[in-house]
């Protein structure tokens, strides 16, 4: 069961054990992963970004050393489980278009559907086994307990400069990609945006149900930008291999088009949000909590 914080008690203790339930979290979706992979890789991944998240919160009190380490344990897991899963949502993504646009639903276009559907049956998450769910479930449970020599703060106030930064973070990547055509601008946004999210989501009981509004308006910006992201890795994998899909130029250029379309579609709903989500200084942000 997830533990979650309290105004009460030792926020300290209340931390590690909050660290040590997410984690709890991983194992048994990866668990459940065994009867359902794809529901259970899902939210695995979807837990290893919240502990990234946290653990950003947190930095300056694990040191460097200790920050870095498990960031690169929890990035390797979600690695271990990202092929499978990315294959699935291109699929998804692309029938989702051809929905939305009469001139994908063309026969000459189900050669972008065979090859992406061919392309998700080379590994498929059912594939990987049993085994293969638990020895990562059982690696993800070694890791479960905080150290004992984690000083962590026993009062939120000491966070705030760290949640301070988090949120600058988010609100420089925001600019940073609104004026910038580059799709990686808009990646890094997404990340700090989920950065500034996950803890939000944590500390809100610290801060009462002043917070649910911004919470949940947060949460629906990185879905947006979630669905941003899967227009703009199916673009670059159809790029990729453009050359193993039967379409001549003028075909691939109408798919591109209506792929970029959707993509910057997307891209301006969730600017749209953040310029209200984001728009106080880090110093008035962090008076309104």
């Amino acid at each position: 069961m997830r533990c979650c914080l309290n105004s009460t008690g030792n926020f300290g203790k209340q931390l590690k054990r909050l660290m040590q339930s997410i984690n709890e979290d991983i194992a048994l979706a990866l668990l459940h992963a065994c009867r359902v992979p794809e529901t259970g890789v899902h939210e695995a991944r979807k837990s290893c970004k919240e502990v990234r998240a946290l653990l950003r919160l947190i930095r300056p009190q694990i040191g460097k050393t200790e920050y870095s380490r498990r960031q690169e344990h929890y990035k390797t897991i979600s690695g271990k489980l990202s092929g499978s899963r990315d294959a699935a949502v291109r699929v998804k993504t692309w029938r989702e278009l051809i929905k939305e646009n009469a001139a994908l639903q063309e026969q000459r276009y189900d050669a972008i559907d065979r090859f992406l559907s061919e392309q998700q049956k080379l590994n498929p998450l059912e594939v990987k086994g049993r085994e293969f769910f638990m020895e990562l479930a059982l690696e993800v449970e070694a890791q479960s307990a905080a150290p004992e020599e984690w000083d962590l703060p026993k009062s939120l106030s000491t966070l705030m400069p760290n949640l301070k930064l988090i949120y600058q973070k988010a609100r420089d990547a925001e600019k940073k990609a609104d004026s910038s055509d580059e799709i990686e601008a808009f990646h890094q946004f997404r990340k700090r945006s989920k950065d500034l999210f996950y803890c939000l989501r944590v500390l809100r009981p610290m801060f009462g149900k002043g917070l649910n509004s911004k919470v949940n308006k947060l949460e629906v910006m990185t879905e947006l930008q979630g669905l941003a992201n899967d227009q703009a890795v199916l673009l670059e994998y159809l790029a990729d291999h453009r050359h193993e899909i039967d379409l001549d130029d003028e075909q691939w250029d109408l798919a591109e088009a209506c792929i970029v379309a959707k993509l910057q579609a997307l891209q301006k709903q969730t600017h749209k949000l953040a310029k209200r989500l984001l728009s106080d200084s880090p110093a008035s942000f962090i008076k309104s909590l």
